[in-house]
């Protein structure tokens, strides 16, 4: 898994030590079997500016101990482990699917028994608290993320599933949109563990956002017109309509029937529609897609067939004749 991500791999210790130190945050690396270990531990790494999804195995028994960092750490595993503790507290890991959540301010550790095959997100705590401020419209509120096996079986699904697919696509991607890509699938991704994790959202106590006026919300549909080809944050939408991006969110649901990223997706593709007869040749089909936003260009061909119902390419053809 995300192999055109390769970062390391060794099978000395004193090095695997060092680097789960350099990369990691860790503070230690002790082998669990007595001979030397012979296989080869991996770490395949995609970074980005205030994010980063990261594969590893070891298929020797290990137990690794980390530092407080300064991000938040949400690990998947594929291969059951015994126990992970989270500031000497065990967490809960019987199951495979709902996966764990590390604090950016926990020291904690894993014990693999039988070595470790995961998938992990990371995203800086300061940028998640930042999101978290323009969700609900204050600078009070804490970022305190549940475990997921402590909510929803739904939201801990939908949330491994974006972890998951963000993975495969990264890895599958024209280096073309590959930064786009990862710009949507990290802001998607965030905006589902807060929704899912977050105390501040899912207590009972939080209360539905006033419904912005019609001024407000006018200025936010004006910019997702104009700015159409642009990533679209959290932070922006507070920013643009002057209210919680909560309030902008239950708004466009209740009069478009889907989300402000939803509403965008419409425009990219009427963009996309009015720009297709200006190609002269199939490579413009992947500019049109780039163009109008789209992070690949299955994503821009699927859309636009559910959409219009055919390929970006027929009416290309079409237009030609």
């Amino acid at each position: 898994m995300l192999e055109s991500y390769a970062e390391f791999r060794s099978s000395n210790l004193d090095q695997i030590q060092a680097a789960v130190v350099i990369h990691a945050q860790g503070d230690r690396a002790e082998v669990m079997a007595r001979r030397r270990p012979r296989d080869e531990f991996v770490a395949n790494a995609a970074r980005f500016d205030d994010a980063a999804l990261i594969f590893g195995c070891y298929d020797t028994p290990v137990t690794l101990g980390f530092k407080p960092a300064d991000y938040v750490r949400l690990v998947y595993q594929i291969r059951e482990v015994s126990e992970v503790a989270i500031e000497g507290r065990v967490v809960e890991n019987a199951s495979l699917r709902p996966g764990y959540l590390i604090p950016s301010d926990a020291r904690w550790q894993v014990r693999h028994p039988s070595g470790f095959r995961n998938l992990s997100f990371r995203v800086g705590a300061e940028t998640l608290q930042r999101k978290l401020t323009a969700l609900v419209d204050s600078d009070r509120a804490a970022l305190a993320l549940r475990q997921p096996s402590a909510v929803d079986a739904r939201h801990a699904r939908l949330l491994r599933e974006s972890v998951f697919h963000f993975a495969g696509e990264l890895e599958a991607a024209d280096p073309q949109f590959a930064p786009r890509l990862a710009v949507n699938a990290i802001e998607a991704i965030s905006l589902r563990l807060l929704t899912g994790l977050s105390g501040t959202l899912l207590d009972d106590t939080c209360r539905p956002p006033a419904a912005p006026s019609t001024l407000q919300l006018g200025r936010v549909e004006a910019y997702l017109v104009e700015h159409f080809t642009e990533p679209l944050t959290i932070e922006r939408l507070a920013e643009i309509s002057g209210v919680s991006a909560r309030a902008v969110f239950r708004h466009f649901l209740s009069r478009y029937g889907c989300t402000p990223q939803g509403y965008l997706a419409r425009i990219r593709l009427d963009m996309a529609c009015i720009m297709l007869p200006t190609c002269h040749d199939r490579a413009a089909v992947t500019a049109v897609a780039l163009q109008c936003g789209f992070h690949s260009l299955s994503q821009f061909e699927h859309a636009y067939r559910t959409r219009f119902g055919e390929r970006p390419s027929e009416t290309f053809r079409f237009l030609d004749r």
